[in-house]
């Protein structure tokens, strides 16, 4: 994927991730890494905030689901979190890393109605599971 794209869409998309600056550093159809600053996104514990670190890993597993997507034949894919269940094991104060990998290797179809189960993690500070589903969205006929 065209990482400087992809973050200009999100940029677009979900104005809340320019606030954030949260970046995707790597992306393709098996792993996606998101980068969380400390700067600007911290709380009152001198950690940064939950909020945004849900934020970067929701993100990271979307990104994940929409690449796959594209590499099995969807020219219009959507992905959206169904649920999820995250652990922060840990306090961070530096910037953060969050990878996002599948946590069982999805079988998406065009047309139909899929889900992508996602694992994402940073480190060992913070574990993340979520079901996104995804799917084409239907194109205006001529």
């Amino acid at each position: 994927m065209d990482i400087v794209e992809l973050n200009r869409r999100i940029r677009a998309d979900i104005p809340s991730v320019g606030n954030m600056r949260l970046e995707i550093v790597s992306a393709d159809a098996a792993r996606v890494a998101v980068r969380i600053p400390a700067d600007g996104n911290g709380n009152d514990k001198g950690t940064l905030f939950a909020g945004v670190l849900y934020s970067g890993l929701v993100l990271a597993g979307w990104c994940l689901a929409m690449a796959r997507a594209r590499e099995s034949g969807f020219v219009h894919p959507w992905a959206a979190i169904v649920d999820a269940q995250v652990t922060y094991a840990k306090p961070l104060r530096a910037d953060a890393e969050a990878v996002a990998v599948f946590a069982e290797e999805p079988y998406l179809v065009p047309g139909a109605r899929n889900w992508a189960h996602v694992t994402v993690s940073i480190g060992v500070e913070v574990a993340f599971t979520g079901r996104y589903a995804v799917g084409e969205k239907p194109t205006e006929q001529s």
